[in-house]
C-alpha cells in the first residue's frame, strides 16, 4: 500500500501560532483479479410494523437480491426480528436460491423493533464461519430502536465488539422515510462498514455490487493509524469520523477498516502550530525542522499466498521561516481538508435544524461558504463547497425535510470517510473525489488563506 503524509504548510512563519493540517493519503496496491474465496454474508432483516408497506417490500428485495448474487461457495444466514429475533436459515450454503427466495417474499410485518437482539443472532451465526473467513453483515432496518437494548450508545458498544472479538463488518441499508439515519449511519461507521440509502430499487444492484465485489477485491485490512502530538503540536483533533481509542502509550489509534485494490482514502487532522523561535534566519532548535507528530500506519496486506502485517512509521516535521514569501501552502492538502470541514458543518447544520434554530443554521452556512470561498485559486473546491450551497438554497425555500436529512447525513458520512471506492447512493452529483485520484506535489503560491480549524469542537518528512 502507498502511503503518503502531507502538510498544509511545509513552511510557517516563525515565532507565531499558525493552524496546521496533516492528511495522510492511502492508496491501496492493485489486485490483478478476484479472489475466488468464500464469504459469510448474514442479512438481519427488520420486519416490525414500522417497515409495514414500502419499506419491507424494498428490505425484502434486497435481501432476495443477496440470495441471487451468492456464489456456491459462499455461506449465507437470515435473521429476522421484530420484537424478537429469528433465525429463518442457519449459515450454510444456499442449495435452493428459489425456495430461501419464497420464504422471504412470504414475510410480512408484526411487533416492535429488538434491532440488537437481531444483531446479536446474525452474529452468533457468522461466529460458526471457519477462521479466516470474511464476515459481513447487512442490516436492513428503519432503524426505530423500541424493544430490548434501546439505547443507541449500548447498541453501539454491541456491534463494535463484533469488530472487534469476531471480525464482523456491519453494512446498513435505510428503508422508508422515517429510517434513523444517525444511528444507521453509526453503526456502519464504528465497524467500518458501508451506509445506505436504500429507498430506490433501481439503486439496489449497484449497492450489492458493491459490496461482494469489494469482499472478493480486498488489497489491505484492519488499518489502524497512531498518531502522537510531538514538541511543536497541540490541540490536535481528527477531521473525520472514523473510530478512535486512546493506547496505554497515550497515543490515539484511528481505524479506517480496509481498502480494495487501487482504492484511494484520505485522512486529515487539524492541530495548532506552537511558535518556533528563529533568530537572524536560523532556527534556533533545529535545522531539519521541528517535530510536528509521529505517525504509524499499520495493516495487513492481502497478497496471493498469504497476509502479511506491514508498518509504516514516520515522524513529521515543520520548518520555520522569517520570509512570508517562503510560506507556502499545498494546494491539494487544502482542498481535502476543506471537503472534511464541510462535512462537519453538514452535520452540524443539521443538529441545528433538529432544533429548529433555522436562523443559527442558516449563519452556520453563511460562515462557511465565506471561507471556503475565500481560498482563491484552490482547485477542486466545488465538492466542498457545492453541498453547502444546495443545503442553504433547500433551508432558505423551505424545503427542508426528513429526505433532506437524510441526503446531508449521507453526504457528510462520506465526506469525513473520504473514500473513491466507497459507493454513492445519494441523489446528489457524485463528487469528483470520488472518481478521481488527484496529484498532491503541486504547490500554490498565491492562495488567500484562512484559518479553517473547526470553530466547534524513514523516520523524518
Amino acid at each position: 500500500m502507498e502511503i503518503k503524509p502531507y502538510l498544509d504548510y511545509e513552511t510557517i512563519l516563525a515565532n507565531t501560532h499558525q493552524p496546521i493540517h496533516f492528511a495522510l493519503q492511502l492508496r491501496a496496491d492493485a489486485i490483478d483479479s478476484k479472489r475466488e474465496q468464500p464469504l459469510a454474508f448474514c442479512v438481519v432483516l427488520d420486519r416490525s410494523g414500522s417497515m409495514s408497506g414500502p419499506p419491507l417490500a424494498r428490505a425484502k428485495e434486497a435481501a432476495a437480491l443477496v440470495v441471487r448474487n451468492l456464489r456456491a461457495e459462499d455461506q449465507f444466514a437470515l435473521v429476522v426480528f421484530d420484537h424478537e429475533a429469528n433465525t429463518l436459515f442457519p449459515l450454510q450454503l444456499v442449495k435452493d436460491k428459489a425456495g430461501l427466495t419464497r420464504q422471504i417474499e412470504a414475510l410480512d410485518t408484526r411487533g416492535a423493533t429488538n434491532l440488537t437482539g437481531g444483531w446479536m443472532l446474525g452474529r452468533d451465526e457468522l461466529k460458526k464461519a471457519k477462521p479466516g473467513i470474511i464476515r459481513r453483515m447487512l442490516l436492513l432496518s428503519d432503524g426505530h430502536l423500541n424493544n430490548g437494548i434501546v439505547e443507541p450508545e449500548l447498541v453501539a458498544s454491541v456491534v463494535t465488539s463484533g469488530l472487534e472479538c469476531d471480525k464482523i463488518r456491519t453494512s446498513t441499508l435505510g428503508f422508508g422515510n422515517d429510517y434513523d439515519e444517525d444511528l444507521l449511519s453509526k453503526l456502519a461507521n464504528l465497524t467500518n462498514g458501508q451506509f445506505y440509502d436504500a429507498n430506490h430499487a433501481d439503486k439496489m444492484p449497484a449497492i450489492f455490487e458493491s459490496e461482494l465485489d469489494g469482499l472478493q477485491n480486498l488489497s489491505a485490512q484492519n488499518i489502524r493509524v497512531r498518531i502522537k502530538p510531538l514538541d511543536f503540536c497541540e490541540n490536535l483533533q481528527p477531521l473525520g469520523s472514523q473510530p478512535v481509542i486512546t493506547l496505554p502509550d497515550g497515543r490515539q489509534e484511528f481505524a479506517l477498516g480496509d481498502l480494495v485494490s487501487e482504492e484511494e482514502q484520505v485522512v486529515c487532522w487539524a492541530m495548532d502550530g506552537l511558535p518556533i523561535p528563529v533568530v537572524d534566519g536560523q532556527p534556533v532548535v533545529s535545522l531539519e525542522g521541528e517535530r510536528l507528530l509521529d505517525v504509524e500506519v499499520l495493516y495487513d496486506a492481502i497478497r496471493e499466498d498469504r497476509i502479511g502485517s506491514e508498518t509504516f512509521h514516520q515522524v513529521i516535521r515543520v520548518k520555520a521561516t522569517q520570509d512570508p514569501a517562503e510560506v507556502k501552502p499545498n494546494g491539494e492538502v487544502i482542498t481535502w481538508t476543506s471537503i472534511q470541514h464541510s462535512g462537519r458543518t453538514l452535520s452540524e447544520v443539521t443538529q441545528l435544524m433538529d432544533k429548529r434554530d433555522i436562523d443559527g443554521a442558516l449563519d452556520l452556512l453563511k460562515k462557511s461558504i465565506d471561507r471556503l470561498q475565500a481560498l482563491d485559486g484552490v482547485e477542486g473546491l466545488e465538492d466542498a463547497i457545492d453541498p453547502l450551497l444546495r443545503l442553504r438554497e433547500t433551508i432558505q425555500r423551505g424545503l427542508y425535510d426528513r429526505g433532506t436529512r437524510k441526503r446531508v447525513c449521507f453526504e457528510s458520512s462520506q465526506a469525513l470517510y473520504m473514500k473513491t471506492g466507497s459507493h454513492w447512493s445519494s441523489d446528489a452529483p457524485l463528487p469528483k473525489y470520488k472518481t478521481a485520484v488527484r496529484n498532491v506535489n503541486t504547490k500554490l503560491q498565491d492562495i488567500n488563506i484562512l484559518d479553517l480549524t473547526p470553530e466547534s469542537d524513514s523516520d523524518d518528512q
